[in-house]
């Protein structure tokens, strides 16, 4: 039989195991977002970078920022989104699905919202920055579906 302590270490290090591959599932995904997204935005000169880093309705911020801290309030985002998305395979049974949906719903909560919170960004009924924001979201929903399946593969779903 196991001891009390022996349950509750194998249960903290399965808490651990959780958060940390969380964490890098959000730091590949919300990185890799973020790259097609300046590269999209670079290749057509619309706005999705700028809007996926924009922060310009927080007045508390500093008024100059760098890209380098909006993309790292972009991963203030990103990092927990990974520890959800694997807190949500123990019940969703496609990591998929889930991955894609999470990127969808993203995207279309984001878009108008964000979009009307800056000059900065691209307008609300620009179709083709909206088909980018949706495709970039979708990649981003593909690696969480990727690294899904490594967790689950690991047998790591069902701790």
């Amino acid at each position: 039989m196991h001891s009390v302590e022996d349950k509750r270490a194998v249960k903290h290090s399965r808490l651990l195991m959780l958060l940390l591959f969380g964490l890098l599932t959000g730091a590949l995904s919300g990185v890799i977002l973020g790259l097609v997204m300046k590269l999209l935005g670079q290749l057509t000169g619309r706005g999705v970078y700028v809007l996926l880093l924009n922060v310009d309705f927080i007045g508390w911020l500093p008024s100059i920022r760098s890209e380098l801290f909006e993309f790292l309030l972009h991963m203030s985002a990103a990092l927990p989104l990974g520890i959800l998305y694997l807190v949500l395979l123990r019940i969703w049974s496609s990591p998929l699905r889930l991955g894609l949906g999470m990127g969808v719903a993203i995207a279309c909560c984001t878009w108008i919202p964000l979009t009307q919170l800056s000059e900065r960004t691209p307008s609300t009924l620009d179709g083709a920055s909206f088909m980018m924001w949706i495709t970039g979201h979708l990649i981003y929903g593909s690696v969480l579906a990727a690294l899904g399946y490594i967790w689950i593969m690991r047998g790591r779903d069902k701790e």
